[in-house]
């Protein structure tokens, strides 16, 4: 495959240094251009995978279904595919994209993320991600699939899915950054109980050297229609609440069937109006949402981060009061998860109590400050009783088990 102008097609690296024999020829110096994967029906990949047709190829890659010849399990594989043109740089710059979509997909617990069953590499370098296999629709089908916006009750639960898989995903420090309707996936489980399984952790943000390294130019990374605004300006700086916005977008999305901000294909346009123009509140549109889900959407689309819900737990818990009961359990789930951490922690992290599930409003009632005075005799009579038990320890303990100096 040729380069582009200006550009040095992807080559094979050369093969090892090794000695020869005077007068033989010289090894060739040309380099030789990747031939492309072999994604075909009836394809092997990394012998243990045949191929049984293509699912869906996009701008990263080419996403088939396999059957695991040894299990007789039916899984997705995703391959890294190469680019018209690209260089050899943007070549490895998409393979460590590649890479950490793996890395941060395989780090995460929650049901409601695609599970990574392997990784490895195909001849040539072609790097690729084994995942289970899944049977739906993705959200966005979903919404254009229909003559008028979903269910109230539905989008809430759909949204709430996503938010125990950020929830998952901030615990340990990792942004998602791309959140949108596509990446959204509809499934069922066990007893056809519907779930959400949020796909493609491709652009995600990891806080370790590496991931500092690809992003500290600061360039914009995701898909502009649903980026926050500080992701726009500087993606260094995006956290987790960045993501929020990305949620507040899909869950606005679900119920008017359009974006906010306008058609999400037309680039400046809708870069300009995310950044300037102010909210259509979705009550105005759909005489059916409730007032107080209109200012969750709302806080969830605040154009200044500080102004949000500041984690995924105070968000779902703001989105409780308009969820089915069936989504209970995930809500209690996101209650217990551990707050965000390493680059999903937003500073200061403001808390906000409104709308609390129950089980939040009791334990946040059991734990009102006493008083001054009952502060201080616990204090005091907590003190006494830890010093005499020091002394006391300290006078027996010392002749039989403490060693001599």
């Amino acid at each position: 495959m040729q380069g582009g102008r200006g550009k040095t097609p992807r080559s094979i690296p050369p093969p090892a240094k090794t000695e020869r024999m005077l007068g033989a020829p010289a090894l060739p110096t040309e380099p030789q251009v990747r031939p492309p994967p072999n994604t075909k029906p009836g394809a092997f990949i990394g012998d243990k995978y045949r191929i049984e047709r293509e699912i869906g190829r996009g701008g990263f890659g080419v996403v088939v279904r396999a059957m695991h010849l040894t299990l007789d399990q039916r899984v997705a594989i995703k391959v890294l595919t190469e680019s018209e043109g690209s260089t050899e740089q943007e070549w490895q710059e998409d393979a460590a994209r590649f890479r950490r979509e793996a890395k941060a997909t395989a780090a995460l617990r929650s049901e409601h993320v695609v599970r990574v069953l392997d990784v490895d590499v195909l001849e040539h370098g072609y790097p690729y991600i084994v995942m289970e296999y899944l049977e739906g629709k993705t959200l966005h089908e979903q919404i254009y699939g229909s003559s008028g916006g979903m269910p109230v009750a539905d989008a809430v639960d759909i949204v709430v899915q996503v938010l125990a898989a950020v929830a998952d995903a901030h615990a340990v420090g990792i942004v998602h950054r791309d959140l949108k309707p596509a990446n959204v996936f509809l499934t069922h489980g066990a007893g056809g109980i519907p779930i959400v399984k949020v796909l493609d952790f491709g652009v995600s943000k990891m806080l370790n050297a590496q991931s500092q390294r690809l992003t500290r130019t600061g360039s914009v990374v995701g898909t502009v229609a649903y980026m926050a605004p500080e992701q726009m300006l500087d993606a260094r700086t995006v956290d987790g609440r960045g993501d929020l916005w990305s949620v507040g977008l899909i869950l606005y999305e679900a119920l008017a069937r359009a974006h906010p901000f306008g058609p999400a294909t037309t680039g400046p346009k809708v870069i300009n109006a995310i950044l300037k123009d102010p909210l259509v509140p979705i009550a105005t549109i759909r005489a059916d949402v409730p007032a107080g889900l209109d200012q969750v959407v709302s806080k969830l689309l605040e154009k200044k981060a500080d102004q949000r819900y500041q984690t995924a737990i105070e968000a779902a818990a703001a989105l409780a009061p308009f969820a089915s009961p069936r989504v209970r359990p995930v809500l209690d789930e996101i209650h217990r998860s551990p707050p965000p951490s390493g680059a999903a922690l937003s500073v200061p992290a403001l808390t906000d109590s409104r709308a609390l599930p129950p089980s939040s409003r009791s334990l946040k009632a059991a734990k009102k400050p006493r008083s001054s005075v009952a502060r201080f005799f616990i204090v005091f009579i907590t003190a006494t009783i830890t010093l005499g038990l020091i002394v006391f320890g300290a006078f027996w303990l010392k002749p039989r088990y403490w060693p001599k100096r």
